[in-house]
């Protein structure tokens, strides 16, 4: 029973202490935040003596400073220290503390103890050297490092000389530093490319810092026995500023000396890829292709060859039809040599189909490539359909829209749930549109809207709401059907009927609704074509004319689009994004249009 009531009575008392100390620190803080220090100096006395933490004894400290009673401040913190011998702070402190009042003996004294006591490891001597620098220091910073070099010889202390280095702007003695750990440790290799992004200028070619590192480390790479981290940093700083093809014979080497067999090389035409950097990545995988022994990496980088082709074909649109025969005949060798299609080259076969039928206008042969690879037994049945689906998007090139509509359907059927299920609907749904079926055609999007995918449900939606706005305004359709019929033409790559029928509109019925809808289409027609400035000069007016309607952000987003991808005008690309943003906060275009202001501004994106 007695000993019942002495843990009552202790949990009581301990509640009241606790009590008492929130009560203490809540009268502290308030008397602190209103300058009364002289009245929140005794509370925080109380808190320090309960909870001796380093906030409290700060705010103890500012009180005792305000008073001017630096003796008592001056007792604390020695008594402080003396508790914690091995507090490098609570030195550091003492040592300002006699240096802001003054006392210019005791901080010289407190700070040479430091440097004659404290360095009894090397983690102490990086932490007492990172100390004085973050005092703003230097010279001290400097002594605490060459006593650390002097007792730990073996210890690379390669960073903070560095750092010291870099303080003192003695930028090639920085670099000769870190080159010179690299030597020994290669495997601090990121840890400099940091460093060195924060200490020099790598944003253009043209500045002092990088002509400096460049220099440095092309004497370093091209030394004998120098090793191939020398050469991955000097790639890595061309990357900086996009240059892969001035460090493509670099990449070379550095294969050949790591004997990596090509797969270095075949890492950078991907990046290079990734970067729109179409020639050198061609060279790169061409180059590992020529060189590797690996069955694998020869036909991935067979692959990285076609696919580099296929873009330039397909989004830049600026080949001759001479490139485009070079493509068609590098897909042809690749497909006898791979053999009969599977789940890992059906992608070669797509896009040599696509290449056939929608720029060299060879819309039978594309349909016997895909018939053909339909009988290939290791293909799974959704990916029969996208040979499917592309079999169909051809009969729709080719007019045969409702057989088109018929393989549509089926996919869809046999794939309700899947994407490329909703990506069929979606496309049937266009055939309705097409033929003049507005309301039933609505029926198909009004579902699709819901989709999943962002992609197409704001197709999906951008086309349902096309149709409402623009349907009934004249009544007997006669716009709207001109205008589907056009679009279909588009989609048929029958430029010049579409623009016929976008005439008619315009003359008949000079104040339709579908004025911006109109120019919207001719400057999709101009993009098919590769057309990029008529293009532009499209969605211009739309943004002039039409600012207020619906497809405004749609135009400035693609002009800035076209800006940033097809003309290289990454700073004009810059401001219609940064417009976009401003005049049209409820776009659909938003989340992708600050992730390519992030990107434009050398920041880097997820």
């Amino acid at each position: 029973m007695i000993r019942f009531f002495s843990i009552v009575m202790i949990f009581l008392f301990s509640q009241a202490s606790f009590a008492q100390l929130e009560s203490d620190l809540k009268l502290a803080d308030h008397y602190y935040s209103q300058g009364e220090y002289d009245k929140a100096r005794p509370y925080y006395e109380s808190v320090y003596k309960t909870n001796p933490s380093k906030i409290y004894l700060s705010r103890l400290l500012s009180c005792l400073e305000a008073e001017g009673d630096l003796k008592q401040a001056e007792k604390v913190l020695k008594k402080a220290k003396a508790k914690s011998p091995e507090d490098l702070d609570l030195k550091i402190q003492l040592a300002v503390f006699y240096e802001e009042h003054n006392a210019t003996a005791k901080a010289k004294k407190a700070y040479e103890s430091l440097l004659a006591n404290f360095i009894v490891n090397p983690s102490k001597g990086i932490a007492l050297f990172n100390a004085f620098v973050a005092l703003s220091k230097i010279a001290y910073a400097e002594r605490a490092l060459q006593v650390s070099q002097k007792t730990f010889k073996n210890y690379p202390f390669h960073f903070q000389q560095a750092d010291l280095y870099s303080l003192t702007n003695r930028k090639e003695e920085m670099l000769s530093t870190y080159l010179s750990l690299l030597d020994k440790h290669d495997y601090y290799d990121k840890s400099v490319q940091t460093l060195l992004l924060r200490r020099l200028d790598l944003e253009s070619e043209e500045s002092t810092d990088f002509k400096l590192l460049k220099r440095v480390l092309f004497e370093k790479a091209q030394k004998v026995n120098s090793g191939v981290v020398f050469s991955e940093l000097l790639i890595w700083m061309y990357m900086q500023v996009d240059n892969f093809s001035g460090v493509y014979s670099q990449v070379v080497a550095v294969d050949l000396r790591s004997k990596a067999n090509g797969q270095r090389l075949y890492d950078f035409a991907k990046t290079c890829t990734e970067n729109k950097d179409y020639s050198t990545a061609l060279r790169a995988f061409e180059e590992a292709r020529s060189i590797t022994t690996s069955r694998e990496l020869k036909l991935y980088s067979l692959e990285g060859i076609l696919h580099v082709g296929y873009i330039q074909v397909s989004e830049l649109k600026q080949h001759t039809s001479e490139e485009l025969q070079k493509v068609l005949d590098n897909y042809e060798e690749a497909l006898e040599t791979i053999g009969p299609v599977t789940s890992r080259t059906l992608r070669i076969l797509l896009e040599y189909a696509e290449l056939l039928a929608f720029y060299a206008g060879d819309r039978d042969q594309a349909l016997d490539v895909i018939k053909d690879a339909y009988s290939s037994a290791s293909l799974t049945d959704i990916m029969r359909s996208e040979l499917k689906m592309l079999q169909a998007d051809i009969e729709l090139l080719r007019g045969n829209i409702w057989e088109a509509s018929l393989l549509y359907m089926q996919i869809s059927e046999a794939f309700n749930f899947e994407s490329i299920g909703n990506q069929a609907k979606f496309k049937s749904a266009r055939i309705f549109y097409y033929e003049g079926e507005f309301e039933f055609a609505q029926s198909q999007l009004d579902v699709l809207k819901q989709s999943t995918s962002k992609l197409l449900s704001n197709d999906a939606l951008e086309l349902s709401i096309m149709i409402t706005d623009n349907y009934g305004l004249d009544s007997n359709y006669i716009a709207m059907a001109w205008f589907s019929k056009a679009d279909l033409y588009i989609e048929q790559l029958q430029f010049d009927k579409a623009f016929s029928l976008f005439d008619s509109i315009r003359v008949n019925y000079p104040f339709h609704a579908l004025a911006d809808e109109v120019l919207y289409k001719r400057a999709r027609a101009m993009e098919l074509q590769g057309k990029w400035t008529l293009a532009l000069g499209f969605y211009s007016d739309i943004i002039k004319f039409h600012g207020t309607d619906i497809l405004a952000d749609n135009a400035l987003f693609k002009s800035a689009e076209i800006l940033e991808t097809k003309l290289n005008q990454p700073q004009q690309a810059l401001e219609s994004y940064k417009r976009l943003l401003s005049e049209h906060p409820g776009s659909l275009y938003m989340h992708e249009t600050r992730k390519r202001i992030r990107r434009l501004r050398g920041e880097k994106v997820q």
